[in-house]
């Protein structure tokens, strides 16, 4: 399942990561140097590592992944790397080629974990994330990259993906529920992000305010977004956290439409909590405005 690029120089694989407190230099004491693209996959990954690796991520908080520009800064989080787990599907073009280029600090290349590998993708759409199923696939795909890595940690890898994904299921269940129960289930966001979670959950994406993201919806797109919601009888549209949108503003105004948050959860709060936490907040803008 696991789409990389192999280590000339594997840790635990005749390199530098052994047991800590083993004899030798500075060198056979270090953890496993991860890096993230993304704040989900930082969860992902710090679910599984715990404390037997260290687990950065480069993207800041509030950041667009889709057109990021790295920074001296970014590039020591890279050449210091001993694996790089990316999303995929395209979200991180901007990295690809350099980490094609990149040699790993500790001797070789870093091991690049795609973690979209085996996931049924929706037209190119990278927000893969947004649907538990997918996550539970990431989740399988890093724990193994980080099995096959690092050889020592192996056991705590594996008890703490299980344990991970016993969490994950459990919200893939909550979700199911709830959203089976609701009585609409066309609804309007901002840009397209959530066709992982509408498809696997059973909610349609009537229409989207933005055909693109960051970019300004022409007045032909916004008249065929209003005849949509109209003709589907829509009470609500989606907003995002941080994001004012005078466009959402003005569909709310003059169709009386109530306005909830959804949040692509891009970025956020490093911590292993977050995308549980934030999954659960899109559930209940969900629950809210599908089931007046």
């Amino acid at each position: 399942m696991i789409s990389c690029q192999p280590s000339d120089n594997r840790p635990g694989e005749n390199g530098p990561l052994q047991k800590a407190g083993s004899s030798g230099s500075q060198l056979y004491n270090k953890k496993l140097r991860v890096l993230t693209t993304i704040t989900p996959l930082y969860s992902f990954a710090k679910n599984i590592t715990g404390d037997a690796a260290t687990v950065e991520n480069l993207l800041p908080s509030g950041t667009d992944p889709h057109e990021y520009s790295l920074n001296p800064g970014d590039l020591i989080k890279i050449t210091q790397a001993q694996i790089i787990i990316k999303n995929g599907i395209g979200l991180e073009t901007w990295l690809d080629k350099l980490i094609s280029d990149q040699s790993s600090s500790s001797g070789g290349k870093p091991i690049v974990v795609d973690s979209a590998s085996g996931i049924n993708v929706i037209n190119s759409d990278p927000h893969i994330w947004l649907s538990p199923r997918n996550a539970i696939i990431q989740v399988k795909n890093i724990s193994e990259a980080l099995i096959k890595a690092d050889p020592v940690n192996s056991n705590i890898y594996r008890k703490n993906a299980a344990d991970y994904l016993k969490r994950l299921e459990n919200l893939d269940r909550e979700i199911t529920d709830i959203i089976g129960k609701l009585e609409k289930k066309e609804f309007v966001p901002l840009h397209s992000a959530f066709l992982y979670f509408a498809r696997d959950y059973g909610l349609r994406q009537a229409a989207v305010i933005q055909e693109f993201p960051d970019k300004e919806p022409t007045p032909g797109h916004i008249s065929d977004v209003i005849n949509i919601i109209r003709a589907n009888n829509i009470k609500f549209i989606f907003s995002e956290p941080g994001v004012s949108n005078k466009i959402v503003e003005m569909l709310a105004r003059d169709l009386r439409l109530q306005v909830y948050r959804l949040d692509t959860i891009e970025t956020g709060a490093l911590s292993p909590e977050f995308y549980e936490e934030r999954m659960r907040a899109n559930l209940e803008a969900f629950k809210t405005a599908l089931n007046p």
